[in-house]
């Protein structure tokens, strides 16, 4: 009988310093099946070099493309929504009765 000779495969801290990505960050693609992985068990994952260079060959751009991408507009967050008026007032109050000493 013949071995078989199974390669390496990679761990999700691997991956994650492979491409600088967090570990959330490599979790987070497999979730949305963006990432090819091998699901050895229902908690551990793994991943073979090949099939992570072929997923980065396929995100890469040529210049061409990359010039047609048009530039993204950056617009004011504006208030944040989380913020207590209560709070903002005490603020506002505080610095005003500062400025008026």
């Amino acid at each position: 009988m013949e071995a078989i000779k199974l390669e390496r495969l990679l761990k999700v801290e691997e991956v994650a310093g492979m491409l600088g990505y967090s570990l959330q960050g490599v979790y987070h693609l497999v979730f949305l099946k963006k990432l090819p992985c091998v699901k050895i068990s229902k908690w551990a994952l793994r991943f073979r070099r090949e099939d992570i260079e072929a997923w980065v060959q396929s995100k890469s751009q040529d210049v061409e493309d990359q010039v047609r991408i048009s530039p993204t507009v950056h617009r004011s967050p504006g208030r944040p929504r989380n913020i207590n008026k209560q709070y903002v007032d005490g603020i506002l109050n505080t610095a005003k009765r500062e400025v008026l000493k």
